[in-house]
């Protein structure tokens, strides 16, 4: 049952300290009855964070205060009580000498923070090590309280760049960390801000916001259904931007268009309203060896490849723009710039009778290709790429080469090539095909 005032500041005197159950219990069991637990420790209470630990629970007061009316399908009576009970509780906490003001027991810093997550990213422990790897999780559990109110407080561009370092513990391999939980705040508070332009914001610095969030859910893995409202706020919010006069450029929308699509994060009304965006500028004003140009080709291959439902779902005008993109000629630099591998290849399939020919097809340079037998020789370069990649950009331009239909409808044979070493002692002789 819940506990009264008196006798929790009795408590509070006597241990010297706000228990973490006490606090807890104290809360109005209208609440308690719509609390979501997320994890050890941490219960979510509409827009209040309650971190408890065994000697100590922090919150912060201006998310007590601003505690909605309906809490998590609770009545309006219940939320008023809450912010009455919650404000009682923290004057009292304030009286024992146990409330810290900002929010948090250890009192991390943004910077400091920044560099925890970095040295987690960094040190990595070995994968039959579970000590380290506990180790590893117990500091980024100890300094929760703290990087939940750098996520969900402060200047947005700061609170991005906490968020890319979360994402990046998405890239270690081996057993993961504990790292989505604090994805998940980031967006929830994130999704309640987006329904205007802030001010001094621009639409474009709007779709380049969207664009940094999504690449950070891209990059750490995870795919939540709350997406779902950043694609509804472009797809329902943008239009009515642009109807106020803030007209979105068509390197912006090009831009975002192409990451939901190349991440697999979008929705078709999301693409279509960005699509429409990027209408506006003429084809005619674009250069044949722009970025956008070549982005726009990008967007056509992956609608027409692995987004057909997206395909079905464009109006009459935006399909005929997709089609001129798609007969536009566009020009990639790196097509006459040859490497020391894709070089011997060449020189080696000519001397025994194949074209070598080079070919921009869509957005993809062949410099090693036979047009005419839909054959191209692929030099694929040693690199590595970060761990959780869920298709290395060599396989998805195989996949997409095979795929397209072209002539009589065949799609392109594709041979990888990878540079290997050999024995010999001249050292223009090291590397073959």
């Amino acid at each position: 049952p819940p506990s009264t005032s008196t006798d929790f500041r009795r408590r509070s005197q006597q241990d010297g300290s706000c228990s973490g159950a006490p606090v807890l219990r104290c809360l109005p069991s209208a609440v308690m009855s719509h609390h979501l637990v997320l994890t050890r420790g941490q219960v979510y209470v509409g827009r209040v964070w309650l971190h408890a630990t065994s000697r100590s629970a922090t919150w912060r007061t201006d998310a007590v205060r601003s505690l909605p009316g309906a809490v998590h399908g609770g009545s309006r009576t219940a939320g008023l009580q809450a912010r009455t009970f919650a404000t009682d509780l923290t004057a009292e906490a304030e009286e024992a000498g146990s409330y810290s003001g900002a929010g948090s027991s250890s009192g991390l810093t943004r910077k400091e923070v920044e560099e925890l997550l970095k040295d987690l990213r960094n040190t990595r422990p070995a994968e039959d090590d579970d000590e380290a790897h506990q180790e590893q999780c117990a500091r980024l559990e100890k300094a929760a309280p703290d990087l939940q109110r750098h996520l969900i407080t402060g200047e947005l561009p700061l609170r991005l760049q906490l968020l890319r370092r979360v994402a990046e513990l998405g890239t270690i391999p081996g057993r993961p960390m504990p790292y989505a939980l604090y994805m998940l705040i980031f967006l929830e508070e994130y999704a309640k801000m987006i329904e205007t332009l802030r001010d001094g914001e621009t639409i474009m610095d709007r779709a380049q916001e969207l664009r940094e969030v999504l690449l950070c859910f891209h990059r750490a893995g995870l795919t939540p259904e709350r997406l779902k409202l950043l694609y509804s706020h472009i797809e329902r919010d943008f239009p009515r931007f642009e109807a106020a006069g803030a007209l979105l450029p068509m390197a912006n929308a090009v831009s975002l268009c192409h990451t939901m699509l190349a991440t697999g994060l979008s929705s078709p009304g999301a693409v279509v309203v960005l699509l429409r965006s990027a209408s506006r500028t003429p084809l005619m004003e674009v250069a044949d060896d722009a970025k956008e140009l070549r982005l726009l080709k990008a967007i056509e291959l992956l609608i027409r490849v692995d987004f057909l439902y997206t395909q079905e779902q464009l109006p009459p005008e935006v399909a005929e723009y997709i089609a001129l993109v798609r007969d536009l000629r566009f020009y990639d630099r790196e097509l006459r710039r040859d490497t020391a591998l894709s070089y011997q290849m060449a020189f080696f399939l000519r001397k025994h009778g194949f074209p070598a020919k080079r070919k921009m097809l869509g957005p993809y340079p062949l410099k090693i290709c036979d047009p005419d037998e839909r054959i191209n020789f692929e030099p694929v370069e040693e690199r590595s790429w970060r761990f959780g990649l869920l298709e290395e950009p060599p396989s998805r331009k195989k996949r997409h080469l095979e795929a397209v239909a072209l002539g009589l409808g065949e799609g392109w044979l594709q041979h990888p090539g990878r540079a290997c070493r050999t024995t010999t002692r001249r050292p223009s002789s090291s590397g073959s095909c």
